[in-house]
């Protein structure tokens, strides 16, 4: 599999994407803090859900006392989505300029 398949692998659960999302609003967070925000999941669902996160090189912990503080890898994730996202940059670029010669000529 490549590194796309498994971004989007992992990307495609809703509860890894609101972790991503809650550790991109509030920064570093611990299980517990990242499990106040999920009430139908318990400690050990949430730390399943960041392991394969962490596996996918998007999420890095940091060893705090006794917790682990989760934090967002953003560069992992725009290592793999800049050269997707390119593609589709470029289709939709050469579709405004045709569409933007229709609409002054």
């Amino acid at each position: 599999m490549s590194d796309e398949d498994d971004l989007f692998r992992v990307l495609a659960d809703p509860t890894r994407r609101r972790i991503l999302d809650l550790l991109a609003e509030r920064g570093p967070l611990t299980v517990s803090e990242l499990a106040a925000h999920f009430p139908g999941l318990v400690a050990s669902g949430i730390s399943k859900h960041l392991m394969g996160l962490r596996a996918a090189g998007l999420v890095s912990a940091t060893k705090q006392g006794r917790h682990q503080l989760y934090a967002l890898d953003g560069e992992a994730m725009s290592r793999v989505l800049a050269p997707w996202l390119a593609k589709y940059e470029a289709y939709w670029s050469a579709a405004l300029t045709r569409l933007r010669g229709l609409a002054d000529g």
